[in-house]
């Protein structure tokens, strides 16, 4: 799995991800299926992509697609679909379309975000998609906030309520962490996507759990008129 994230506040959005990808091996013998996890682990996968227009795109799920990275094939679609003109409202069908004509169709998941004008009017999007289900959800950002997907669990459990049993058995509420996202300015969306992600990893490293989220931390910033890294991996000899 891995653990993705787009903050969205009034003067840009935040795509970031984390860098590893474990693979999982399946082996039949006769009637016996052995499925064994973490077979090979790499931490050098892109995960978050910028595209002609400004275009951000993360993604998270199946990460192999006929036996090769599925960073080769999202390369491929930004390079043969996407151009300094296309519409960002049409990327999430256009990668549903794009990953169903392959000889696999992997179940997938993408965050796609940007900005469109239309009438001098500029407008914020954000949009997540599985192009297994063909579903595609255009994400409100009319007020400022996040969505993240992958392996959640460990950000959801900080903001949302939780209780502790007493000795009686009686649960008293602990409450959850107050976001406020309102107040978030552009630094503060990028602060909190790189705590967001830093977060999945160190937890799950302490945990009795396979570690599918690790890595260096990418991180992409989305104005109306521009994008650009703040932090980014590269090759290296």
């Amino acid at each position: 799995m891995s653990f993705i994230i787009a903050v969205h506040v009034k003067e840009g959005i935040v795509l970031a991800s984390d860098s590893r990808t474990t693979y999982t091996q399946t082996t039949k013998a006769g009637n016996q299926t052995t499925v064994r996890i973490g077979t090979h682990t790499t931490d050098t996968t892109d995960k978050t992509f910028l595209c002609p227009n400004n275009i951000g795109i993360s993604t998270c799920g199946d990460a192999s697609l006929c036996g090769a990275p599925i960073t080769g094939y999202i390369e491929a679609f930004i390079r043969e679909k996407i151009t300094n003109s296309t519409d960002v409202a049409t990327v999430p069908q256009m990668l549903i379309e794009y990953f169903n004509s392959t000889a696999e169709v992997p179940n997938t998941n993408f965050i796609v975000a940007g900005y469109r004008t239309i009438d001098n009017v500029t407008t914020q999007c954000v949009y997540t998609l599985n192009v297994k289900n063909k579903s595609v959800n255009t994400i409100d950002t009319a007020f400022q906030g996040a969505k993240w997907d992958g392996e959640t669990q460990t950000l959801s459990k900080i903001i949302q309520n939780t209780y502790m049993r007493n000795s009686g058995g009686t649960e008293i509420p602990l409450g959850r962490t107050e976001v406020s996202w309102g107040l978030f300015t552009l630094q503060d969306a990028i602060d909190f996507a790189q705590y967001a992600v830093d977060v999945t990893i160190k937890t799950m490293h302490y945990s009795n759990v396979v570690e599918t989220v690790g890595g260096p931390i990418d991180i992409l910033v989305i104005k109306p008129d521009t994008a650009f890294w703040i932090q980014h991996k590269e090759l290296h000899g």
